[in-house]
């Protein structure tokens, strides 16, 4: 028989620790009293103590209690407890240094090498519209600045805001994966197709406007090759939107 069960486990992460006080209240709420102590040197390298108690009637039970219904828990926070030590620390990298100058991605998109070298890794994608801060250049590279630090890009791949501008007021869609080529010996005439491309460049709902050439499968297989084509995406005022693209095919 137990009159007093106390558990003690000490933790060397705050988040690991509130993570398993978390789970003691959940699972001993009902029966026991949870709470944890701070160090008195709170520095961030001292453990911090988390405490399970009981007394009274809840205390005094079986051993076979204890095994059933506590030490489960108790494993679970000492897993918790070894855990945390192998906790890495989190460091952010920022790059403080000022831009040169603010440019736009006058491209489809822009993709941001670790090196100035198209052979590097590429840590991220900047698309048609996006401002970028430019740090430094190396001939035809620019160090642009990213949300992890910085890369870099091909320097004609950059416009000004003018040209971006006048692309945003009349953009012009480009296709990343172009729909594959429809033959048909022997006939003749236009197909004008209208199609819905949603935020993701993805074709979404085809509608035919015009048949000259009066073959109606002809046109059925124009808007399959198009609903599998894709779009990069236009961006306005940073945001991607949908848009209407107007698909023509002469035979």
């Amino acid at each position: 028989m137990f009159d007093r069960l106390r558990v003690a486990l000490l933790f060397f992460s705050r988040g690991a620790l509130l993570r398993a006080l978390t789970v003691a209240e959940d699972r001993f709420a009902d029966d026991f009293s949870v709470g944890f102590s701070h160090p008195a040197r709170d520095d961030g390298k001292q453990p911090q103590r988390l405490i399970v108690e009981c007394e009274g009637d809840s205390a005094r039970h079986s051993r076979q209690y204890y095994d059933i219904n506590v030490k489960p828990i108790v494993l679970t926070l000492l897993l918790l407890a070894f855990g945390c030590k192998r906790e890495a620390p989190v460091t952010a990298t920022t790059d403080t240094r000022d831009p040169i100058e603010v440019a736009y991605v006058g491209a489809p998109e822009s993709q941001v090498h670790a090196k100035a070298n198209d052979n590097s890794r590429v840590e991220t994608t900047f698309l048609n519209g996006e401002s970028v801060s430019v740090l430094s250049r190396k001939g035809d590279w620019v160090e642009v600045r990213t949300a992890a630090g910085s890369g870099w890009a091909h320097a004609a791949e950059l416009t000004n805001a003018a040209n971006a501008k006048k692309e945003e007021d009349n953009p012009t869609p480009k296709f990343r994966t172009p729909p594959s080529p429809v033959m048909q010996p022997g006939a003749h005439g236009s197909i004008f197709i209208e199609a819905n491309v949603n935020d993701q460049g993805e074709v979404t709902s085809t509608k035919v406007i015009v048949n000259e050439t009066g073959l109606a499968a002809l046109a059925a297989q124009n808007e399959a090759a198009l609903k599998q084509a894709r779009f990069y995406p236009i961006v306005k005022k940073g945001q991607r939107v949908p848009f209407v693209y107007d698909y023509n095919v002469t035979y």
